[in-house]
């Protein structure tokens, strides 16, 4: 009998632990703004998208670096957009398609980066996992172009990139290893800090240092010659 109601606390004392540790593991926070545009997904694969520039924007902002990477296959394509109003955290974080990738901090030259954007164009207008929703940048390409030849302007901010000169790029840990192809542009050597943010947690202190955000304008990908 005493042995049985040992077994019985113990078991009480670690679904209680358990529950700590969950709790403890809950975002500390759930930030929210107001969207004044609604943010979708749609064409992720082979166009610029609200909900890419959105997150884009925010791993840059949380690792503060020149520009930042997102690959089409880390946002997950839906029908349903989010409508403009109240935004909050885990409503992007729905469309996220892997929440506990680490960010990291790639240190490449101009001459990477473009090559990065020629592969994320290689194969339009098919849709492509490897398609880079953008931030900090605005590139022009011309799919009438032979593949790899495709990118015809390129700016870091407001200035012309520079194929010599070295910029500070976030993207997930995935992609800074090689995923999708990239392995052939970049190498382990150019990480110069793997973090503890994830795409969750960037989203989340993006939100809450502002108020509102306004994606309606797209055009940091364009299409011309």
């Amino acid at each position: 009998m005493v042995v049985m109601m040992m077994f019985r606390n113990i078991g009480f004392a670690i679904v209680l632990i358990l529950a700590a540790l969950t709790v403890v593991c809950l975002p500390a926070s759930a930030a929210s703004v107001i969207s004044q545009s609604s943010l979708s997904t749609v064409g992720v694969g082979k166009s610029e998208v609200s909900m890419g520039d959105l997150v884009a924007d925010a791993m840059r902002f949380a690792v503060n670096t020149d520009i930042a990477f997102l690959a089409a296959s880390e946002l997950k394509e839906s029908d349903k957009q989010i409508e403009k109003g109240r935004v909050d955290t885990q409503d992007i974080v729905r469309y996220v398609a892997y929440t506990d990738d680490p960010l990291v901090v790639m240190r490449l030259s101009g001459r990477q980066i473009k090559q990065a954007l020629e592969r994320s164009v290689l194969i339009y207008p098919q849709k492509n996992l490897g398609f880079l929703q953008v931030s900090g940048m605005k590139f022009t390409f011309d799919p009438g172009k032979q593949q790899e030849n495709r990118v015809v302007s390129v700016k870091i901010g407001d200035k012309p990139l520079s194929d010599s000169q070295f910029y500070s790029v976030a993207m997930t840990s995935s992609l800074a290893n090689g995923a999708l192809g990239y392995w052939k542009i970049w190498s382990k050597n150019d990480i110069k800090q793997v973090t503890q943010k994830t795409i969750p947690r960037a989203v989340d202190d993006f939100f809450a240092s502002r108020s509102t955000v306004d994606y309606s304008v797209l055009n940091r990908i364009s299409i011309g010659s």
